[in-house]
């Protein structure tokens, strides 16, 4: 897991890098989270964020079938 700290999730993009786009997105209370897909290496990110003070962004590398496990499992 990487910690990102000080990085609001409107620069998340520019960090992780700008080929990277949204597939899944849920919210739980104040926290957020995301899976993003890279397109020309085909990985997923698991991102878990805060906008609190100070806003801290958590990334995990997780594997195709990780990634839709998630998005098919209704809260």
């Amino acid at each position: 897991m990487k910690l990102l700290r000080n990085i609001t999730l409107d620069k998340y993009n520019f960090v992780a890098d700008s080929m990277t786009r949204k597939i899944f997105s849920t919210r739980y209370e104040n926290l957020k989270t995301f899976i993003f897909y890279h397109d020309a290496e085909s990985k997923f990110k698991l991102v878990v964020a805060k906008e609190d003070d100070p806003p801290i962004i958590v990334e995990q590398a997780i594997t195709r079938a990780q990634a839709f496990r998630l998005m098919n499992t209704r809260p």
